[in-house]
């Protein structure tokens, strides 16, 4: 996988930190390395059929004798993406892991990697992510980032910017675990030239480098810094306090097995703490589309923590004699926003034009509007073509959810709506669907709609767009407006063939071990209190890691910082951190549009 380049350091006057690009497998490696071959059963899609093939990828680590899995991405075909020597050119996941281990077992894996692979090699757009908890994502060539990536180290310092070789050069960011952000240019994985660093407090100041070393600048006192998430100056000099810096991060070796993972980033004026999977992001944000993807299903929401490190240590290499550690926490505040999503209605009768919003948010949805157009749809489901005119109807508010049915809006369309609603309709078998599908659309009219028909088996289908536009209100009484796309699709009619048979009605992992990990529950709603953090072992430090496992009831935002009291009465404290916990609701709305009595049998209506 890739291979290691450089060390490159961060020198400054009052700290000296350095980021390694580590092997894939945390440890030196020769440079070289050999091909690899294994016997795969691959499936392939398009023919529903199984493949036994030879793949063979490069090995950067054959010293390790690992043994590898490739995975082709949905849509890749396995014969397009194995060359006739078996060789991976094409689009999928490439995991190593130990030899002969069980292949449910996440700890049993050295790396993953996800993305464009060319002649064996991370070749094009991928991310790398290693056990120990690097991860390398970006552009790739022949094994190496190169061009725009990202490196994050196993402590959980970033860089974002240009490689070139696997190696920071060009301009770029690094942004340390402690809250110290530093911009400018890097040559051979090392600063050099202008750059302006941030402080963890906040302080802005303009350097000079030559190749890691900082030859000209005007780095300001730490005391200088200490207004927002730094030093308390308790006596002259600061004290101990003075020598220490504080990173909070996720963990990333624990959150790699967590059903919901997390990742940290270090802004301007916090480090946030945020779920991973964009999913849950678009979620939160209302950036996503609306669809049938519920943010509910999956995880069992009662043990969903995310796991954290508190990492102190002395820039010297000192000890000294560490009193107590405590959170300080400023607001713990529930996050109301609806989370929506789509049920559709299919079966037991063949005209259903209507669909369910559901909401998996901790707050109502208030005075929602649907604008909706009707469109075409690719085999992926993605729109195409242009479509319909604009319609509007409203929703109004609701909490777990609400049926909506676009049957007026059809009428308005120009469609014979009570035609579909009585009609059934007959097909010799499924080898005539074509034929009497032409013959439907030529007896019953269907307006403006008539262009933008699809079929699913034995359905008659449409394909809806839009936006949901609503509002919504946080504890405070603050009122947020949303807006949000929307994709569904409705049963206009069922074609029943001789095959018809049973009716049917209307269709409707643990978090893992952690026992040295501190317990945090945030409560919701309560503002600036503290939560005391056991300082374990001897307290003569000159580095100490606590552990943190945290979560709370609900969806919910909470902003901290952690405190470290020195036995000489100085105080440390790290930037402010902002935690997004995600947990949904779940919604127990129950669609009211179940038809009084059904007529379509089981394998037609979609139902098992």
């Amino acid at each position: 996988m890739a291979r290691a380049r450089v060390v490159f350091g961060v020198a400054a006057a009052s700290t000296l930190a350095t980021l390694m690009l580590s092997t894939a497998f945390a440890d030196p490696a020769p440079v070289g390395g050999a091909w690899a071959e294994r016997v795969q059963i691959l499936y392939q899609a398009d023919t529903r059929s199984v493949l036994r093939r030879t793949v063979r990828v490069w090995d950067f680590h054959p010293e390790k004798n690992l043994d590898f899995v490739w995975e082709p991405a949905p849509g890749q075909s396995p014969d397009k993406t194995i060359g006739q020597d078996g060789t991976i050119n094409g689009k999928g996941r490439l995991v190593w892991r130990v030899r002969g281990s069980a292949s449910y077992d996440p700890k049993t894996v050295y790396s993953s990697y996800f993305g464009d692979v060319r002649n064996g090699r991370p070749d094009g757009q991928g991310r790398l992510e290693l056990r120990s908890g690097e991860v390398f994502d970006g552009h790739w060539l022949s094994g190496e980032l190169d061009g725009k990536g990202i490196h994050i180290d196993a402590d959980g310092n970033r860089y974002e910017g240009q490689f070139v070789d696997g190696i920071p050069n060009g301009e770029g960011r690094l942004l340390s675990k402690t809250g110290e952000i530093f911009a400018g240019s890097f040559v051979g994985g090392l600063k050099n030239g202008k750059g302006q660093t941030r402080l963890a407090g906040g302080t802005v100041y303009e350097s000079q480098w030559a190749m890691g070393k900082e030859v000209d600048g005007s780095r300001p006192d730490v005391l200088a810094d200490a207004r927002v998430g730094g030093l308390l100056k308790a006596q002259a000099g600061g004290g101990d306090a003075d020598k220490v810096e504080i990173g909070v991060i996720v963990d990333q070796r624990m959150t790699q097995q967590a059903q919901t993972q997390y990742q940290h980033l270090v802004r301007d004026e916090d480090i946030a703490i945020y779920p991973a999977d964009n999913l849950y992001n678009d979620a939160w944000n209302g950036t996503g589309t609306v669809n049938t993807t519920n943010v509910y299903d999956g995880p069992d929401w009662e043990d969903t923590p995310a796991f954290a490190e508190v990492d102190l240590k002395t820039t010297d290499e000192s000890r000294v004699k560490l009193d107590s550690l405590e959170m300080k926490v400023a607001a713990s505040d529930a996050y109301r926003k609806p989370m929506l999503s789509i049920s559709e209605h299919f079966g037991c009768i063949g005209f259903r034009p209507d669909f369910s919003v559901l909401n998996n948010g901790w707050g109502d949805a208030k005075d929602m509007k649907m604008s909706i157009q009707f469109t075409t749809v690719d085999e992926e489901g993605n729109p195409t073509g242009q479509p319909s005119r604009m319609f509007t109807k409203d929703i109004g508010g609701f909490g777990d959810g609400v049926d909506v049915s676009i049957k007026s809006v059809l009428d308005e369309a120009g469609v014979d709506t009570a035609s579909l609603e009585t009609g059934r309709f007959p097909c010799p078998s499924v080898d005539s669907l074509n034929v009497c599908r032409s013959q439907l659309t030529n007896k019953i009219k269907f307006g403006e709609v008539g262009d933008y028909l699809g079929n699913f088996n034995q359905a008659m289908t449409l394909n809806a767009i839009g936006k949901l536009d609503y509002s919504w209100a946080d504890d405070q009484g603050n009122v947020y407006q949303q807006s949000e796309p929307f994709r569904a699709q409705m049963t206009m009619a069922v074609f029943e063939t001789p095959e018809s048979m049973a009716e049917c009605g209307d269709g409707g992992g643990g978090s893992p071990e952690a026992m040295r990990y501190q317990n945090i529950e945030f409560p919701i709603g309560k503002h600036d209190y503290t939560i005391a953090m056991p300082v374990r072992g001897n307290k003569n430090v000159s580095a100490y890691t606590a552990r943190l496992k945290m979560w709370s009831a609900m969806s919910s935002i909470h902003s901290f910082s952690i405190a470290a009291h020195f036995a000489d009465g100085s105080v440390r404290e790290s930037k402010p951190v902002t935690f997004f916990y995600f947990r949904p609701k779940q919604s127990l709305f129950e669609t009211k549009t179940e038809p009084a009595a059904c007529y379509l049998p089981r394998q037609m209506a979609g139902c098992g």
